[in-house]
């Protein structure tokens, strides 16, 4: 009775004593994804831009190049079929990787080493 009390005391203080640990780590790890995530959207962001620019002008030089000929109405609607293949390879990309990767793993893998460390204890 008494060395179950002693090791349940001893385990109070290893948490207790890990706690600052955890919470460094957390905040050490917020700021990683964070800046991460900053910069990830940042570049996105302007590749979505100018892609999206290029696609439009693209399509109006597609058009323009027909404007004279019997062929414009052939090439506004392959203009509009090229620019859902583009939404379509885009909701394709994003679909891939959605969810690939996974925030705070250092975190959850010292809890569960401290976790499977008490019940060796216990």
């Amino acid at each position: 009775m008494f060395e179950t009390l002693q090791k349940s005391k001893q385990i109070s203080v290893i948490a207790l004593d890990r706690l600052g640990d955890y919470m460094e780590l957390l905040r050490i790890e917020l700021r990683l994804q964070g800046r991460e995530l900053g910069m990830q959207l940042l570049g996105y962001a302007a590749a979505g831009l100018f892609g999206l620019l290029a696609v439009i002008f693209l399509g109006i030089a597609i058009i323009l190049s027909a404007w004279d000929t019997d062929y414009l109405a052939i090439a506004a609607w392959g203009v509009v079929a090229l620019y859902l293949a583009v939404a379509g390879a885009g909701i394709w990309l994003a679909r891939k990787h959605a969810g690939s990767g996974s925030a705070f793993n250092t975190l959850r893998t010292e809890l569960k080493r401290d976790v499977d460390l008490v019940k060796e204890s216990l």
